[in-house]
């Protein structure tokens, strides 16, 4: 699992992320800056954001089906968002082509009772033989900012394979209104992406379901 890249938002570049946050409008970003550190910065702000593929949102609705996940609270059926920027843009830059996503997001905790920084994981799989790179499997989408306001954040819990974990999102089973969008571009995820057998990824998760990220023999 991965770490975000260091990173410095000097006074003059928060100046111009709250001008876009004031002005609710990510055009306004320096485009020599890269959009995850925006992301993080609004994160850091107490904003929360939902990753899509779909510009122009007006209102996010819960989903209608289950997610098969191994935790209760990441089977609700609710609108999602992450407390962490570079989570969001993991589903915001997922492409048309990908047939699975594997993903984490989450905390872990250290002795002494502290977290630890976020850590990431991404992973995507194709029906395309033809794919050897990962990365070309991204494409552009949208970030959206959201207020907490009716949100619940996810409860720390054991994780079978990596002991105590917070994962950084939250739901809200009622719709949200989007502050902002942030559009993103393959090239400003600053993390590396892996790429995996959907058939047999899904067959180790069924085997064990806290067992990821079920690449432990190599071959995924």
């Amino acid at each position: 699992m991965l770490t975000a890249p260091a990173y410095n938002v000097s006074a003059q570049l928060e100046r111009s992320f709250a001008q876009v946050l004031a002005n609710r409008d990510a055009t306004l970003l320096p485009p020599d800056v890269p959009r995850w550190v925006l992301l993080q910065w609004l994160a850091e702000q107490g904003w929360l954001l939902h990753g899509s593929q779909i510009g122009g949102l007006g209102e996010l609705r819960p989903g209608r089906e289950g997610y098969g996940q191994p935790d209760e609270f990441s089977n609700t059926q609710g609108v999602y968002a992450a407390s962490d920027g570079l989570w969001a843009m993991m589903y915001a830059l997922r492409g048309p082509r990908v047939c699975q996503q594997s993903d984490m997001g989450l905390q872990l905790r250290q002795q002494g009772g502290t977290w630890s920084a976020t850590r990431y994981f991404l992973s995507f799989a194709t029906r395309d033989a033809h794919i050897t790179d990962a990365r070309s499997l991204l494409a552009p989408g949208f970030v959206y900012v959201l207020s907490r306001d009716r949100f619940h954040a996810s409860p720390p819990y054991l994780h079978g394979g990596l002991g105590e974990v917070q994962e950084v999102h939250l739901v809200s089973r009622t719709p949200a209104l989007p502050l902002m969008s942030v559009a993103v571009n393959p090239g400003d995820f600053p993390l590396a992406v892996r790429l995996h057998d959907a058939d047999t990824v899904k067959a180790r998760s069924e085997r064990a379901p806290w067992g990821f990220p079920w690449l432990d023999d190599g071959r995924a």
